[in-house]
Protein backbone atom coordinates (compact mmCIF):
# COMPACT_ATOMS: atom_id res chain seq x y z
CA UNK A 1 0.00 0.00 0.00
CA UNK A 2 1.40 3.36 -1.05
CA UNK A 3 1.51 6.30 1.33
CA UNK A 4 -0.23 9.37 -0.11
CA UNK A 5 0.28 13.08 0.43
CA UNK A 6 -2.64 15.43 0.88
CA UNK A 7 -3.67 18.84 2.15
CA UNK A 8 -6.33 19.27 4.81
CA UNK A 9 -9.22 20.96 3.05
CA UNK A 10 -11.01 21.47 6.36
CA UNK A 11 -11.09 19.93 9.81
CA UNK A 12 -13.75 20.49 12.45
CA UNK A 13 -11.87 19.81 15.70
CA UNK A 14 -14.99 20.14 17.84
CA UNK A 15 -16.67 17.29 15.95
CA UNK A 16 -13.44 15.42 15.12
CA UNK A 17 -13.74 14.99 11.35
CA UNK A 18 -12.62 16.58 8.12
CA UNK A 19 -11.60 16.24 4.49
CA UNK A 20 -8.17 15.77 2.89
CA UNK A 21 -7.62 16.56 -0.79
CA UNK A 22 -4.87 14.85 -2.79
CA UNK A 23 -2.94 16.52 -5.67
CA UNK A 24 -5.43 15.14 -8.22
CA UNK A 25 -8.39 16.70 -6.40
CA UNK A 26 -9.77 13.52 -4.82
CA UNK A 27 -11.37 14.18 -1.44
CA UNK A 28 -10.89 11.75 1.44
CA UNK A 29 -13.00 11.74 4.61
CA UNK A 30 -11.17 11.22 7.92
CA UNK A 31 -11.97 11.46 11.60
CA UNK A 32 -9.97 11.69 14.79
CA UNK A 33 -9.89 7.90 15.19
CA UNK A 34 -7.41 7.59 12.29
CA UNK A 35 -5.07 10.40 13.37
CA UNK A 36 -1.51 9.37 14.20
CA UNK A 37 -0.16 12.61 15.65
CA UNK A 38 1.73 13.63 18.77
CA UNK A 39 -0.01 15.79 21.38
CA UNK A 40 1.88 18.89 20.21
CA UNK A 41 0.84 18.49 16.56
CA UNK A 42 -2.35 19.98 15.14
CA UNK A 43 -4.48 19.09 12.18
CA UNK A 44 -5.77 22.28 10.61
CA UNK A 45 -6.83 23.75 7.28
CA UNK A 46 -4.11 23.72 4.55
CA UNK A 47 -1.78 21.50 6.60
CA UNK A 48 0.11 18.88 4.57
CA UNK A 49 -0.48 15.34 5.83
CA UNK A 50 0.42 11.80 4.82
CA UNK A 51 -2.12 8.99 4.82
CA UNK A 52 -3.21 5.68 3.34
CA UNK A 53 -6.49 4.79 1.65
CA UNK A 54 -8.89 2.84 3.85
CA UNK A 55 -9.81 0.03 1.45
CA UNK A 56 -12.29 -1.56 3.86
CA UNK A 57 -14.75 1.25 3.17
CA UNK A 58 -15.89 1.20 -0.45
CA UNK A 59 -18.81 3.64 -0.47
CA UNK A 60 -16.57 6.72 -0.32
CA UNK A 61 -12.89 7.63 -0.18
CA UNK A 62 -11.64 7.41 3.39
CA UNK A 63 -8.17 8.02 4.78
CA UNK A 64 -6.45 5.99 7.48
CA UNK A 65 -3.23 6.48 9.45
CA UNK A 66 -3.30 10.24 8.90
CA UNK A 67 -0.13 11.90 10.19
CA UNK A 68 1.46 15.33 10.14
CA UNK A 69 5.07 15.14 8.95
CA UNK A 70 7.75 16.42 11.29
CA UNK A 71 8.59 20.11 10.87
CA UNK A 72 11.95 19.16 9.34
CA UNK A 73 10.19 17.20 6.54
CA UNK A 74 7.20 19.52 6.05
CA UNK A 75 8.73 21.65 3.24
CA UNK A 76 10.03 18.63 1.31
CA UNK A 77 6.66 16.88 1.42
CA UNK A 78 4.84 20.09 0.50
CA UNK A 79 7.12 20.38 -2.56
CA UNK A 80 6.23 16.80 -3.58
CA UNK A 81 2.54 17.64 -3.18
CA UNK A 82 2.92 20.75 -5.39
CA UNK A 83 4.79 18.80 -8.10
CA UNK A 84 2.01 16.21 -8.20
CA UNK A 85 -0.54 19.03 -8.43
CA UNK A 86 1.24 20.26 -11.54
CA UNK A 87 1.53 16.76 -12.98
CA UNK A 88 5.35 16.72 -12.87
Amino acid sequence: MKQLIGRVLWFRARDGFGIIVDPQGNEFYFDQSVLRISPRQKVERNKIVTFYINEKITELLCARNVSVPADSKQKLIEKKFSKNELGL
